[in-house]
């Protein structure tokens, strides 16, 4: 599970840690029980109206404690809601990750309060505060939000759940569940042997399905984000999962999936699932019976190093077979919903910018070009293809650049303490323990005071020459930060490149009925990258035929990519 996979849920999906944070509001609030005692009991020497306007008035004190937290001067300013109460929850159930950026755009704040039934949400803009809450990760922490996306969205048992609920604070360190399976996805998908695997996977199933979808070997007209959804689905899980076993390749399985992300934020509402979220319920099921059957059948011998580690740690930890199919929910979850969009955009750009398009073409012949020169006589180019992106620097800036501008995380946060954080001008913010915080990337990634004067500009050279020292590192947040750091980030990086890399070596595309335009946008709680609002038919077309006939691409281990 990841970040970027659970940011947006943390409305109303932490309900387990607010019962504390209200048994601790109660316990502060010396003499309500007893007056609100005496005065339902309707004391003799009250007349009627007395006793309708103590009602009222008792009513909305228990109205106020039950749904309004209070503020404290301390605290970031608090923006009320245009509705009171779920005004707030209104718009981020209808707007997604966008709703924190709007409300941020208009009040020009670094840091601000929105009030919300029972609790409150801090959202912070500025930078140097996303440092400063990053810095104190296991106060402002992301556990809670583990544990919440796997019992709302996974359908976690209660064994489960209590083990993901062990040492929020990590003072044990990652001798428990949830640490010790981060810990363990980050080892594993580093750059090295078991990345180059799934790279040399991801690699052959991508040139196989884009060969495949030319079928009258001229042409083939597809919608371009259904298209992009399909290839990209089989070749990741197909990677992760072993190719000869992978549950995903079942259609009904994957389309299970995407039902389950289509109606992931009623899902996680826990309410009637079977009759307000009946097709994501629906294809829920599928998918957790599907990954039973993978795990009875003894389908890791052919799974990825990810996978069989993840299992691993399940089984020393006590999580039962059932959950450990479950918790494969969040893994495809975190390989899928965020690189989908993104390939998508990647291709969008380079194809509708004639001038992107030809300099990428010729950068990357000049290196499969003097590659080819010192390799042995063979039939087919062999296109290696980390040596590519190490040497062609455009690649690794053009795809930052997309998940800068497309990129609309949340990365959400919970409170297990209070704590004082200050900006870098000493200006200082009480966060209170319970409540909720989040810091959506759109506005730090549009802030001209981290990326300068040409922070709205698409500029795919952009990272070629930043300067390091003037855009702190938590000013770009694609993979999000901090502890909460993306486990999967190289191998999304490397695969976005690799289609982007194939695609545009072999292939020409351009929509069906007119130019490229660009798109009405939607955003979703469920993914940090947007998506197109239409999807459109485009035509893609093998590239006139040149020097090279055949290609194969690979992935070397000797020449790895290191990459931050």
């Amino acid at each position: 599970m990841q970040e970027k996979a659970t940011a947006g849920v943390g409305i109303n999906f932490i309900g387990y840690t607010k019962a504390q944070s209200d048994t601790d509001q109660l316990e502060n609030n010396a003499g309500f029980v007893p007056e609100c005692t005496y005065m339902f009991a309707g004391h003799a020497g009250y007349s009627p109206p007395v006793r309708l306007t103590g009602l009222l008035v008792l009513t909305f004190r228990v109205l106020h404690h039950l749904f309004v937290a209070s503020h404290d001067p301390e605290e970031p300013p608090l923006i009320q809601p245009r509705i009171p109460l779920v005004g707030h929850v209104i718009g981020l159930l209808r707007n997604g990750n966008s709703y924190h950026s709007n409300i941020a755009k208009k009040c020009g704040r670094p840091i601000f309060t929105l009030g919300l039934p029972r609790g409150k949400m801090y959202i912070v803009i500025s930078p140097d505060l996303v440092t400063a809450c990053d810095r104190r990760a296991k106060i402002v922490s992301f556990a809670p939000y583990v544990v919440a996306f796997a019992k709302r969205i996974l359908a976690a048992g209660q064994d489960s759940i209590r083990l993901l609920s062990e040492d929020l604070l990590e003072d044990k360190g990652t001798t428990t569940l949830r640490p010790e399976t981060m810990k363990i996805m980050h080892q594993v998908m580093i750059p090295g042997d078991c990345l180059d695997e799934l790279m040399q996977t991801v690699l052959n199933d991508v040139s196989r399905s884009l060969d495949t979808v030319i079928t009258n070997g001229n042409q083939a007209v597809v919608p371009m984000f259904q298209w992009i959804r399909s290839f990209v689905g089989i070749a990741s899980t197909n990677a992760i999962y072993g190719s000869e076993r992978n549950p995903m390749k079942d259609p009904a399985v994957m389309d299970g999936f995407w039902a389950v992300d289509k109606d992931f934020a009623l899902l996680g509402l826990e309410f009637l699932p079977g009759l307000i979220a009946s097709a994501g319920n629906r294809g829920r099921e599928r998918f957790f019976d599907a990954f039973r059957k993978y795990y009875a059948t003894d389908s890791l011998q052919t799974a990825s190093h990810l996978i069989k580690a993840r299992y691993e740690v399940n089984r020393k930890h006590g999580v039962s077979d059932e959950d450990v199919a479950h918790f494969d929910l969040g893994v495809c979850t975190a390989l899928l919903v965020n690189t989908v969009p993104a390939v998508w955009w990647t291709l969008y750009h380079v194809f509708s910018d004639e001038a992107l398009l030809v300099e990428l073409r010729r950068g990357i012949e000049a290196t499969v070009s003097a590659q080819s020169e010192s390799s042995e006589p063979s039939s087919a180019t062999s296109i290696d293809v980390p040596h590519v992106i190490k040497t062609f620097p455009l690649l690794d800036s053009f795809v930052k650049e997309v998940l800068r501008v497309h990129s609309n995380s949340m990365s959400a946060r919970f409170l297990l303490q209070d704590k004082v954080i200050e900006d870098d001008k000493g200006a200082a913010y009480l966060l209170k323990k319970g409540s909720f915080l989040a810091m959506p990337s759109a506005r730090v990634h549009a802030s001209s005071a981290a990326w300068g004067p040409n922070a709205s500009t698409f500029d795919p050279a952009r990272f070629l020459h930043l300067n390091s020292d003037k855009v702190p590192k938590s000013a770009y947040r694609a993979f999000g930060g901090g502890h909460a750091l993306c486990p999967g980030r190289h191998f999304a990086m490397n695969e976005i490149m690799s289609i982007l890399i194939i695609m545009v070596i072999k292939y020409d595309v351009a929509p069906l009925d007119s130019g490229w335009e660009i798109p009405e946008t939607r955003d979703h709680i469920s993914t940090s990258v947007t998506t197109p609002a239409k999807d459109f038919l485009v035509r893609i077309q093998p590239r006139k035929p040149s020097q090279y006939l055949e290609w194969d691409f690979t992935w070397e281990p000797k020449k790895r990519t290191m990459r931050r």
